[in-house]
């Protein structure tokens, strides 16, 4: 309520006597009053569109109309939701109030739908303002997830619910009400049986493809029955890799391969995160792989040259892979760290490199992790992302 009254101030001189009187109304709590005097307008006396002073009065009808219970309340929020059907960008000041006043009509369209018993359109509304979010706003989302996890419980949808609990206990670790639902016997047995609680860490010494299948039906399970497609975030295989072609790079490189990277791409092939994604965690097809030395030579000379003795021949023994996150701002490459290499497995760590951070220290070699850890570290971050 009071971000729609400091909203509405920048544009009160906007509005007639009748509107102001109606805000200040709804400044008092008068809803009833409130109600009756606030009105839509097309245009003001400059003859411009009074869209914003509508959106205001769009968003506080149906607030008024909560309050009241009245019997127009379901058509108010379909009104609000027309006056904020348009694209949010997450860093400007302008559309925090109308991303809020978005969620809140999601919300309360969500309860009504709920009380119908349509709980498939109660649940569709739900996920709705649960992915309106932004870094300017401060927003609270356990409401949102306690009515989530209700519908799902009530549709029985366990494994759903199970993930959507998770993700509440992450925000709110005291609520009591689903702690208890986790406690119970049965609700144990239903973990049991499923195996649910091994999607979020996986098994010991899983391999890479078992945590890519398990990422695969995480994401299968939360995204059941909600308005996201999986197909932007589950792992995409886009091109098949011959034996020769890594022995080609082999020889160019005067470098082998871990065992577990070979198997792994001969067999399934090269993947990304999101079939619509450009680089997020893609391994880098054959002709683009190449030592870092030689990236960092083509992207980066002549500033390059700046690097130290030391750090310039570091550079010469990490074996680009792959990319790093969907911007390259995070993790530009993943490398293959050829001065961290076990003699016994011909396994060798996987190097994050930053272009922030030029630090090329090798890895202490009881650290050494080969490339099943490396994805199984990746898909354990991205879970963990996602419950969050």
């Amino acid at each position: 309520m009071l971000k729609a009254i400091q909203y509405n101030n920048k544009y009160i001189g906007l509005v007639d006597k009748k509107m102001r009187q109606g805000i200040t109304q709804f400044a008092n709590k008068s809803w009833r009053k409130s109600y009756d005097l606030l009105h839509f307008t097309n245009k003001n006396q400059d003859g411009k569109n009074n869209s914003e002073a509508n959106l205001f009065t769009a968003y506080a009808k149906l607030y008024c109309a909560a309050q009241l219970e009245k019997s127009t309340a379901e058509q108010d929020a379909y009104v609000l939701l027309t006056y904020t059907n348009f694209e949010f960008w997450p860093y400007l000041e302008e559309h925090n109030f109308p991303r809020y006043a978005r969620r809140f009509a999601c919300h309360f369209l969500a309860y009504l739908k709920n009380d119908e018993g349509s709980y498939t359109e109660a649940l569709d509304f739900v996920d709705e303002a649960l992915s309106i979010n932004s870094p300017i706003d401060d927003l609270d989302d356990i409401p949102l997830y306690e009515q989530k996890i209700s519908i799902l419980l009530i549709m029985k949808n366990m494994e759903s619910a199970y993930f959507s609990i998770q993700k509440l206990l992450k925000v709110d670790a005291e609520n009591e009400t689903f702690i208890t639902i986790i406690n119970t016997e049965d609700y144990k047995i239903f973990l049991t049986v499923h195996n649910l609680e091994n999607l979020l860490k996986g098994k010991e010494n899983e391999t890479a493809k078992e945590a890519l299948d398990r990422y695969t039906k995480f994401l299968n399970l939360n995204f059941k029955d909600t308005i996201w497609k999986t197909e932007d975030y589950l792992p995409y295989y886009f091109r098949k890799v011959k034996l020769a072609e890594l022995e080609e790079i082999e020889q160019r490189l005067d470098f082998k391969f871990p065992s577990s990277y070979r198997d792994f791409v001969l067999k399934n092939g090269l993947f990304k995160l999101g079939r619509w994604n450009d680089y997020e965690s893609s391994l880098l097809k054959p002709l683009e792989i190449n030592t870092l030395h030689n990236e960092l030579e083509k992207q980066w000379n002549p500033s390059f040259v700046e690097l130290s003795k030391e750090d310039l021949e570091a550079t010469k023994d990490l074996i680009c892979f792959s990319y790093g996150d969907e911007s390259l701002q995070s993790v530009w490459y993943y490398c293959f760290d050829k001065r961290c290499l076990n003699p016994e497995s011909g396994e060798m760590t996987v190097y994050a490199f930053n272009q922030d951070e030029w630090n090329f220290t090798a890895l202490e070699t009881d650290t050494i992790k080969g490339f099943d850890e490396h994805i199984v570290s990746l898909v354990n971050e991205k879970v963990d992302d996602f419950l969050q």
